[in-house]
């Protein structure tokens, strides 16, 4: 029998994206809560979004003996309560795969302009991402970025709902690599983000400032990176600003010509690997099914 996911009406959760709903369905009967229906502790999870995780609601499931899942899938949890926390470091991985598969973006094929050396958006404002911005100036006049006022051309409205992950071609075609700048920046990578899996699915090199060894990160999971045409060495250099001047140099020091074939080849390997519908799934039912089941069913 399906163990069941029980959802609180309006909330949202991974179990609620609809590109998902047909997976978490093979494996669960997922429903909405219903107050005046008697739940059996054995075969049923409650799952909560993660702000929500010691709420009146959840604290009162965990009372009466029910088991409560704290969806933090998409989150680097800070503070933990005594529940199931649901994490998965490669999840930015398997739902944007999934997501802009669901949008379409996977049928995306290049046509290569080069009118540009990068292309570099940044939304979220910081003081490391003031610092980074500042040190990039001299060069900003040949790239297509986003930053602080400065948006980006031909953008979607910030109404959208798709807004934070719409994709336009033309930032891809225009420009010769992403220059990624990831959530974090401090400490050792512990898993990439959206921003840098954008340059894997959409057939660009990749320069990172982020959280070092986010390249050997990537490499463990199974994408190329571009040491072919990067002194990927600032992986290495964990100290922050010294990794930022290395990246720097490889912009200062990148050969604007197109790209060669081993070029081409990796940025194929990345497109395919990405959305990988069989392996994203199959992961997903690994690493993050499987054991809800067993734990459901304990």
């Amino acid at each position: 029998m399906k163990p069941k996911i029980i959802l609180r009406p309006g909330e949202f959760t991974s179990f609620t994206s609809n590109y998902l709903e047909p997976l978490w369905r093979r494996y669960f009967k997922v429903e909405q809560y219903d107050s005046e229906k008697t739940y059996d502790q054995l075969g049923t999870l409650f799952v909560v979004w993660w702000q929500n995780a010691d709420d009146d609601y959840s604290r009162r499931l965990r009372d009466q003996g029910h088991k409560v899942i704290v969806d933090n899938l998409w989150e680097v949890s800070t503070v933990k309560t005594d529940y199931y926390w649901l994490e998965n470091p490669n999840w930015c991985w398997y739902n944007e795969s999934l997501w802009w598969r669901n949008c379409g973006y996977d049928q995306y094929t290049p046509n290569k302009q080069y009118s540009k050396l990068s292309f570099m958006p940044i939304r979220r404002i910081s003081h490391t991402r003031d610092q980074i911005v500042s040190k990039l100036n001299p060069v900003l006049d040949n790239f297509i970025w986003s930053y602080r006022d400065k948006k980006l051309p031909n953008d979607a409205d910030s109404t959208h709902h798709h807004y934070q992950r719409f994709f336009n071609p033309d930032w891809y075609d225009h420009t010769y690599f992403s220059t990624v700048v990831e959530t974090r920046q401090q400490g050792e990578c512990q898993w990439p983000t959206e921003k840098t899996f954008k340059a894997c699915a959409y057939y660009h090199p990749f320069l990172l400032i982020g959280q070092y060894h986010t390249l050997k990160k990537l490499k463990q999971l199974g994408f190329e990176t571009y040491d072919n045409i990067f002194d990927e060495s600032y992986d290495d250099i964990s100290d922050f600003d010294l990794r930022l001047d290395a990246v720097i140099k490889n912009i200062n020091n990148f050969n604007t010509v197109p790209y060669d074939s081993e070029t081409q080849r990796r940025l194929q390997h990345n497109h395919d690997y990405f959305f990988d519908q069989t392996l994203v799934k199959s992961r997903i039912v690994t690493e993050i099914v499987e054991p809800l089941r067993v734990y459901a069913n304990t």
